[in-house]
């Protein structure tokens, strides 16, 4: 049974590291911040140029997206990570953690990081470049959500390769998402990339959101609910298949005894 103290334990564990390490604090704040100001100010330019009426917002709405997804994939991994290379996992796992409060402790912990996150760079967007990406409406919350919902699937999914192939691989955590960063038309339509790529991208729910919300912005077209649907049922497969590489995962660690000396 899930005890809610426990869970807040594995958070604060976690807030601590948060307030005591400069590292942490720029994955939140500053390197965001950076990447809204040069695609903010890439906007702005292509603004001026007179290309099309939209692509500016499409631009830094799609650069506010993909640092949530980003952040989210690779929070979920660090929080394992961290513990990794502290030698702190043996010590995480003798107390009465169970493996259900270590997963909801995960993803509370990503959700207040990417709330901080994105907060700070929709003020931002705003208070430069006078956009407001909430001003698109429901369908953005939607949006958001099947952000949350796919970062946490392929979290879960770096996360057991971590757990199945040690500290190795640990580079999964913040190099595999981007694999998916040219495919996704976070900048550009998918109908730019060749014919077989953009067949690939469809697999993925990111590039119906990717798609929707620059639809949104350039032709002021909404997303049909056929598509909302097929963005909410992949992510719901791809989080059952998340959770599941995830469990199977730590059994693997937890058989070949992993926790004790994690490398």
């Amino acid at each position: 049974m899930m005890r809610w103290h426990r869970i807040w334990a594995f958070l604060l564990r976690h807030i601590y590291e948060i307030k005591s390490s400069i590292d942490r604090k720029a994955d939140i704040f500053l390197f965001p911040t950076i990447d809204l100001l040069v695609f903010g100010l890439l906007s702005t330019y292509i603004e001026k140029m007179q290309i099309q009426n939209g692509v500016a917002g499409a631009i830094i709405g799609g650069i506010i997206l993909w640092t949530l997804v980003y952040n989210i994939t690779r929070d979920m991994s660090f929080c394992l990570l961290e513990d990794a290379w502290s030698r702190n996992l043996y010590n995480l796992f003798s107390t009465p953690l169970t493996m259900a409060e270590i997963v909801l402790g995960t993803l509370l912990l990503s959700v207040f990081k990417a709330m901080f996150t994105i907060a700070l760079m929709l003020g931002l967007a705003f208070a430069l470049f006078g956009f407001n990406l909430l001003s698109v409406g429901a369908v953005m919350a939607f949006y958001i959500f099947s952000i949350f919902m796919f970062g946490w699937a392929f979290g879960f999914f770096t996360t057991s390769l971590i757990l199945r192939y040690g500290t190795k691989v640990q580079a999964v955590a913040w190099s595999l998402i981007l694999l998916l960063y040219p495919i996704s038309g976070v900048f550009y339509p998918l109908d730019t990339l060749p014919a077989w790529l953009a067949a690939v991208a469809r697999i993925f729910p990111l590039s119906y959101v990717f798609e929707g919300l620059r639809n949104i912005f350039v032709t002021g077209s909404a997303p049909a609910v056929p598509e909302l649907v097929l963005i909410l049922v992949l992510n719901l497969a791809y989080l059952v298949f998340g959770i599941w590489m995830f469990v199977s995962g730590f059994r693997n660690a937890k058989n070949r005894g992993w926790f004790i000396n994690p490398i």
